[in-house]
């Protein structure tokens, strides 16, 4: 059907007139765009023409004048200087290994050879590498723009100066070939170690020519520039190694080399020929100051962040330090004195072992007063063991890992009583875990002072478990202790186990971070920061940087306080007792696994002390560690507090004076508790204990025995004993590392489990009540009686008539009656003995009663002390009564 309406058509007119609109429109925005553009433009060209005006000259003769820098103490006096010469040797492109060369082209900038100095793509790609994927793998800048940076500009960093860095390069690119702006560059970059240019790193790092490099020395070579302080093989090897392995990775992709080529160059050796020595006064303090704390400053200054070795060696800087030049000199001196030490080892050249450390700070400052890395500093003899090396910690972290966190939790006081009795734990992915003491005894129920002035192992075990591992690192982290390997997919090894207690750490220990952990305890629980740098001055005097100290409060003062106290009872009656500096101090000993490393931690209100001591390789052994490391740190410790007053650890007003306590129980002492379990401690207020002691316990004993008594004992044989009513415990077995049946040593203060075997029944008592009546009537005396106590099964009669010399059995077996009619043959008086008879012949004592045919009656319970007793037992026979003479 045809559609006569034109509806949904659009009229030819309005159609022309959209078209006009539209056209109008597009060249309205047309016109704005390029006069935007023109305007931006015209802006760009005056900004940049603004920015040439004092662009350096394009000389490469001419470079930045280099200033020597200096390096003061905490007094502002001169240590030493930094100078500016350079160890530069020059070298053409040809006398440089080729592989040398592809290694800096592949990490630096592979499209060296095709950009005119600068490489919008390579900034491209470099971005989207190190935010998008999070991976640094090159950078921005080519090489021409790093050498321009390099040889004619200071390290600022602003939009200007990229300006005309971008510009000089593309000058040089007009004026120079790429070979000779290659070998500018590979002559002028700085390799650490004061090496500057690749033939100098040839030489400090492989002690042989450029030209003679392999590959996989280039490889490593490479990545050195880009950060010297951390991929110096000298400094961190590992980190130089893995940076290595992503430039050969990066060769390979380029195809400057095969596949077969970089898995031969990652397979081979890298034998160093040792970094050279630099005659610093205290190099091991001055090496921390420039490596570890002003390169890292000066890395995040944005104008200095490029090459912040360039401004410490030319820059004419100031460094103004927390160095003590009379702490460092005799803490050398100690260190240096080899008499101090239990035996010197010396083999292949090496240095001499054993080695040591220590390091000495301001716990409210945070200032490093002195570092010493190493015994005897060489060429070979440069590692920085005090800040650096990472050393297994035996003992020295409990009060840090668990004891500090308990008393911070709640968990316990130093009067809470812990368990010193064997046990075992069991471990994920390994065999079950059996710890002994260093003594390999067991003490049974301890304080937790006690248990932490002699370093017991097992309740410090029992109460990290108490605590959690997690909540022991935690604290341990906050305090200082910078090294724990946390749990992790695919990780075999961590420190999330009870045994870190003990010292076993997958890394280990830094002195520093032991120094920085202790301090909090002698800063009242606060932790403040180290640092070895105060104050950053440029060569006008302009400040870069000031150090502002961080504090945070990790334990309350009082667990701080609490800690203390115990620790200074180490250094009173512990394994600390040859420490001796005429002040209050606290401390604390470590001793790894076979004496191979032997820490000392002491600290006072002034100062925090870490030394160590041990053996570079793992063969060596130090016996008794404890015992010498003192020698060490007694000089040091009294030089650091020459001219100070002396200062005690001041107790907060929350912790209670000693109040008297069970050292069993840790409760309040009671009536039966002895002289010798009664120990005084402090006590936060909220923690008093108000509950009697129920440890010690009076149990009736048998005296016959020596077992538990019963209702079956003799009053005369039980007596009143105080006895340790301890938890039950295990007896160790061949799984233990010491003897077999060991048990902790209150054991034997426990009562005995089992009753009384002797008594097993009531005694049998004698025959109660009897009576004995003359019959005159019918000439015969009539006796009766009553049982006594016991199992009695009959009665045995003896009599002793008026003519008899002794008693007379009237029957040989017993009666089983309680009256017996007796004939009378003469007239007189007659006397009975009446035994009751158990099962086993047994007697009891005999009850005596007399009678005169007279009439009169006496009864006596026990028989005259002249009178001889029958046989205990009755043998069977007749009857003795026909012997009697009957009466006339």
């Amino acid at each position: 059907m045809t559609n006569h309406s034109g509806r949904g058509k659009t009229p030819p007119r309005r159609k022309k007139k959209l078209k006009i609109k539209t056209r109008r429109l597009l060249l309205s925005l047309l016109i704005v765009f390029l006069f935007i553009s023109l305007v931006a433009a015209f802006t760009t060209y005056r900004i940049v023409s603004a920015y040439m005006t004092d662009v350096p000259e394009l000389d490469p003769a001419k470079f930045v004048f280099s200033a020597t820098s200096f390096i003061y103490d905490k007094d502002g006096v001169e240590v030493t200087r930094l100078l500016g010469e350079e160890n530069r040797i020059q070298a053409s492109l040809d006398e440089i290994s080729p592989h040398l060369i592809n290694a800096f082209v592949a990490i630096e900038d592979d499209r060296f050879y095709e950009h005119s100095g600068f490489d919008i793509r390579g900034i491209m790609r470099a971005a989207y590498q190190n935010f998008i994927k999070s991976s640094v793998t090159q950078g921005g800048s080519t090489i021409t723009q790093q050498f321009v940076k390099n040889a004619f500009f200071s390290s600022e960093r602003t939009i200007k100066r990229k300006v005309q860095e971008i510009y000089l390069a593309y000058q040089l690119e007009r004026q120079f070939t790429k070979d000779e702006i290659l070998e500018f560059y590979l002559n002028r970059i700085f390799f650490d170690f004061n090496a500057y240019g690749v033939e100098a790193a040839a030489q400090t790092y492989f002690g042989k020519s450029a030209a003679d490099v392999t590959l996989a020395e280039a490889a490593l070579l490479a990545g050195i520039p880009n950060l010297p302080g951390k991929y110096s093989p000298y400094r961190n090897k590992e980190e130089s190694i893995n940076r290595q392995i992503i430039i050969l990775a990066r060769m390979q992709d380029l195809g400057m080399i095969t596949r077969e080529e970089a898995r031969e160059a990652r397979s081979q050796e890298i034998v160093l020929t040792g970094p050279p020595v630099r005659n610093y006064p205290y190099p091991y303090f001055i090496e921390y100051v420039i490596h570890d704390q002003v390169v890292s400053i000066l890395s995040k200054i944005p104008e200095h962040k490029d090459n912040p070795y360039d401004v410490l060696y030319k820059g004419g800087v100031k460094i103004y330090t927390t160095l003590d030049q009379n702490i460092q000199r005799v803490a050398e001196e100690t260190i240096n004195n080899d008499s101090l030490y239990p035996k010197t080892v010396t083999a292949d050249g090496k240095p001499q072992q054993p080695q040591s450390a220590v390091i000495v700070a301001d716990p409210k400052t945070g200032h490093l007063s002195a570092i010493v890395g190493g015994r005897h500093y060489s060429k070979e003899n440069q590692d920085n063991r005090a800040t650096r090396a990472k050393r297994q910690a035996g003992s020295v972290l409990k009060p840090i890992v668990v004891y500090a966190p308990a008393f911070e939790e709640g968990l316990a006081v130093p009067g809470t009583v812990l368990d010193d009795s064997p046990g075992f734990w069991s471990q994920e992915g390994s065999k079950d875990w059996y710890p002994e003491n260093y003594s390999n005894r067991f003490l049974g129920l301890v304080t937790t002072r006690y248990a932490l002035i002699h370093s017991l192992n097992i309740p410090a075990v029992r109460l990290l478990e108490q605590l959690g591992v997690s909540k022991g690192l935690e604290y341990a982290q906050r305090m200082g202790v910078s090294t724990f390997i946390h749990p992790a997919p695919g990780r075999q090894k961590h420190d999330q186990g009870l045994s870190i207690v003990l010292g076993g750490l997958t890394d280990g220990l830094r002195v520093i971070d032991a120094a920085q952990a202790f301090s909090v305890l002698a800063n009242q629980g606060v932790r403040t920061d180290f640092t070895a740098v105060l104050k950053i001055e440029d060569r006008n005097g302009k400040v870069i940087y000031e150090h502002s100290p961080h504090s945070e409060q990790v334990l309350k003062p009082e667990s701080a306080y609490l800690t203390t106290s115990i620790l200074q009872d180490v250094v009173r009656v512990g394994t600390a007792t040859r420490l001796k500096i005429n002040r209050p101090v606290a401390a604390k000993t470590g001793t790894s696994d076979k004496a191979r490393d032997g820490w000392l931690a002491a600290y006072t209100p002034d100062y925090v002390a870490v030394f160590w001591m041990g053996y570079d390789y793992n063969d060596g052994e130090i016996y008794q560690p404890w015992t010498i490391t003192p020698k060490f740190l007694n000089p040091i410790m009294l030089a650091a507090h020459e001219g100070l007053p002396v200062k005690d650890f001041v107790r907060p007003d929350s912790i209670s004076a000693p109040i008297a306590i069970c050292s069993k129980s840790g409760k309040r002492p009671g009536p039966f508790c002895p002289p010798e379990h009664i120990v005084s401690d402090y006590f936060p207020h909220n923690q008093i204990p108000n509950e009697i002691c129920d440890m010690h316990i009076e149990v009736a004993i048998c005296t016959e025995s020596g077992l538990l008594a019963t209702e079956f004992c003799p009053p005369d044989t039980v007596v009143k004993k105080v006895f340790l009513n301890r938890p039950e415990y295990l007896t160790t077995n061949d799984n233990w590392r010491g003897t077999i049946g060991r048990v902790p040593a209150d054991a034997n203060l426990m009562p005995p489990t089992e009753y009384c075997n002797i008594h097993t029944s009531l005694p049998l008592g004698q025959p109660l009540n009897p009576t004995a009546v003359y019959n005159r009537q019918g000439n015969y005396i009539q006796l009766t009686w009553q049982p006594g106590s016991g199992q009695a099964i009959g009665y045995l009669v003896y009599r002793k008539a008026p003519d008899d010399e002794d008693y007379k059995p009237l029957f040989d077996e017993p009666m089983y009656t309680y009256s017996l009619a007796d004939p009378v043959y003469f007239e007189g008086k007659y006397s009975y003995r009446i035994y009751a008879v158990d099962s086993n012949g047994v007697r009891s004592k005999p009850t005596t009663v007399s009678v005169s045919t007279n009439g009169e009656s006496t009864v006596d319970s026990a028989p005259p002390e002249a009178e001889p007793e029958p046989n205990n037992t009755t043998e069977p026979g007749n009857s003795n009564r026909g012997n009697n003479k009957k009466k006339n």
